[in-house]
């Protein structure tokens, strides 16, 4: 997939999810097939201003090509400065976060607030291409309430702007992350911009995978959630891509026994590869050059109650989650329920 002169390595990307798509994450999925990862978002008040937290979030490890640094905010000036910022002349995208729901990002005018100003939208996608000169993207929502679908407007704005490829996450910002991802407002956006269109939202496995898809026509293909606690769904999902969609579905719109088949096939080889507690060891490596320990060890519990999900002895996991505190007490974890 090509993004203004960025080529991806497959169609199936890593979402940027805060608190989640550390530098450490990020490593993993790219190892386990992301075609491009994307950071944590990044206020570029905070980069302007000197934030402390802002170089670990854009701290980048060798294992990551392509990746895109996720910016957010809504005054175009601010956008420009962080943009030319050189600590972003490593990561190869920049992408504009126009969809996060979240009241304390909604209420400074920020995330999915920008798409209630379409000609804002144009004018901070100008400023970030002209301060950085990279490719831009965005992502959207659906739009602000539900009902009221802005993301084609919205799109072409970013698009007149110089945006080189739209993500869809089709939910309205007052669902927050509840219901059903609308993939037919991905398709619609498609329909309306000549750039790339990546679909967002409720790809969790080779089944939901094709049937977004089919619905979305979208160029590309975003995994946030669905991702945690699992990284090795980059590794299903590009093969998934690879399978004739043509013979995914029957007439009944359930899956052919032969897509059945090789969704339980791929998804098992790609499990049956990924060594969680060599996995969690290196995460905590990579967080261990940009955090102190308590930082790593907080930020460890997060993810490790995601893969906890996927183990016999979830709620006891959970429980020796509570107390971890540093690095002896995750490898103590690690041992005891993930080898």
């Amino acid at each position: 997939m090509n993004i203004g002169g960025v080529t991806t390595t497959n169609t199936v990307m890593l979402a940027p999810l805060a608190g989640f798509t550390d530098a450490g994450f990020r490593a993993l999925c790219a190892n386990c097939g992301a075609g491009m990862t994307v950071t944590e978002m990044v206020s570029a008040k905070g980069m302007c201003y000197g934030n402390k937290g802002t170089d670990a979030l854009l701290y980048k490890t060798v294992e990551e090509n392509p990746v895109a640094v996720q910016l957010f905010g809504s005054d175009p000036n601010f956008m420009y400065i962080a943009a030319h910022d050189e600590r972003l002349a490593k990561f190869d995208v920049i992408d504009i976060n126009m969809g996060c729901p979240v009241r304390k990002i909604v209420s400074n005018g920020d995330g999915s607030a920008l798409m209630e100003n379409p000609s804002l939208i144009e004018e901070i996608v100008t400023a970030v291409r002209e301060g950085s000169g990279k490719p831009v993207t965005v992502k959207l929502r659906s739009g602000v309430r539900t009902g009221e679908v802005a993301a084609p407007e919205c799109a072409e704005a970013a698009v007149r702007g110089g945006a080189c490829a739209v993500t869809v996450h089709p939910r309205f910002r007052d669902q927050m992350y509840g219901g059903v991802a609308d993939h037919s407002v991905t398709a619609q956006v498609a329909r309306t911009v000549s750039v790339p269109v990546i679909a967002s939202g409720d790809i969790v496995d080779a089944e939901s995978f094709w049937r977004v898809k089919r619905q979305s026509r979208a160029a590309g293909f975003m995994i946030g959630r669905g991702a945690l606690g699992r990284p090795w769904i980059f590794e299903v999902l590009a093969e998934a891509d690879k399978f004739d969609l043509a013979r995914v579905f029957d007439e009944h719109d359930n899956l052919t026994e032969e897509a059945r088949a090789y969704a339980v096939e791929i998804t098992k080889s790609a499990k049956d590869k990924f060594d969680v507690a060599n996995a969690i060891r290196a995460h905590v490596t990579i967080l261990s050059h940009i955090l102190p320990e308590r930082a790593v060890a907080n930020s460890m519990k997060l993810h490790l109650c995601h893969y906890a999900k996927n183990t016999p002895n979830a709620k006891a996991v959970r429980l020796a989650i509570t107390s971890i505190d540093g690095y002896d007490a995750i490898e103590k974890v690690i041992k005891e329920f993930f080898e």
